[in-house]
């Protein structure tokens, strides 16, 4: 009998935007004892892994002297693929999830890319769900500033947005917005009113919402959503050939994709996610999920011509 999949959370959320107060708030919860933590830090002088507050139960391991995103990328792998016997007891591995909590500075896309396309991992771990923090007092600032916080936020399936007790509330509208304008996919939980417990943790299932009409572009961050419709279903190998092209047309300025297909021949629709260069493998739409007609594809990107992507798109719909 093949052991289930590890899931795995990706916390991230620039500079100061409170990843390790979060954390010691989920690892003090009874069910999250047994979870390995993975902390990256930016150079050589680390202290975020003494700062999480954890038990024997929640291993630590920590990644120094780099972002985890570029130069510790293959350390990241390779601490993955031995965590199972390196923190293991009697022959019984010590932990049930795996949190990774990356440096402000990290790109989610790379790391990504490695846990989804790195076969050794794969076999073993599955992405649950990618969290972003995101300062409700700083934010709006350093998505101006910062491609990292933005390419954080487009990334997410969930945004967690701090500090909202010290934001008055215009600007706590005004950031709000603008994060659904970035990314219209996730949604938004304010840590300082609502609950924080491992529920966070849990894999969104795609829903209609999700792929409801773009909202207007965010002209203040280049930002732009795209959706294309097709009605009449998709022959499998054109949509085996449109994924394969992916790579090519993918980059950084596709900061999020979110589609689904109707196949031909499939009985449920398929679900795929992509984040710049990182395409997630094709699912099935739970069967409880209300039914979508025909293929939603929605783009979210920063400088790149609408007419590029639609071209794009409607490869899919080439007689």
């Amino acid at each position: 009998m093949t052991a289930p999949h590890i899931p795995v959370v990706l916390l991230t959320g620039f500079l100061g935007s409170g990843k390790t107060t979060l954390l010691n708030r989920l690892l003090a919860q009874p069910d999250m004892a047994d979870t390995l933590v993975i902390i990256n830090e930016y150079g050589d002088a680390s202290l975020d892994h003494l700062l999480v507050s954890h038990t024997a139960e929640q291993p630590v391991v920590e990644l120094a002297g780099g972002c985890v995103c570029c130069t510790l990328r293959g350390d990241l792998a390779q601490t993955l693929r031995d965590a199972h016997w390196r923190f293991a007891r009697a022959g019984r591995r010590q932990f049930e999830r795996v949190v990774i909590e990356t440096t402000g500075l990290a790109d989610p896309a790379p790391l990504l890319r490695t846990l989804i396309h790195d076969e050794r991992i794969s076999a073993r771990y599955r992405l649950a769900c990618t969290l972003t923090l995101v300062d409700a007092c700083h934010g709006a600032d350093t998505l101006v500033t910062q491609t990292e916080a933005l390419r954080q936020i487009a990334a997410a399936d969930r945004l967690l947005v701090s500090k909202s007790d010290l934001a008055g509330a215009e600007a706590l509208a005004a950031l709000r917005s603008t994060l659904a304008q970035i990314n219209p996919f996730a949604p938004q939980v304010d840590l300082q009113t609502e609950p924080v417990d491992s529920a966070m943790f849990a894999m969104l299932p795609a829903r209609p919402a999700h792929f409801r009409a773009p909202l207007p572009p965010d002209s203040r961050h280049d930002v732009r959503a795209d959706s294309f419709c097709f009605a009449r279903p998709i022959p499998r190998a054109r949509f085996d050939a449109w994924l394969a092209d992916w790579p090519r047309m993918a980059g950084p300025g596709l900061l999020r994709m979110k589609a689904l297909f109707d196949i031909e021949g499939e009985v449920s629709l398929q679900i795929v996610h992509g984040v710049q260069h990182t395409l997630h493998p094709p699912i099935p739409l739970p069967a409880a999920s209300d039914r979508i007609q025909g293929s939603t594809l929605v783009f979210i990107t920063r400088g790149i011509a609408a007419e590029t992507l639609r071209a794009y798109a409607e490869k899919l719909a080439a007689d």
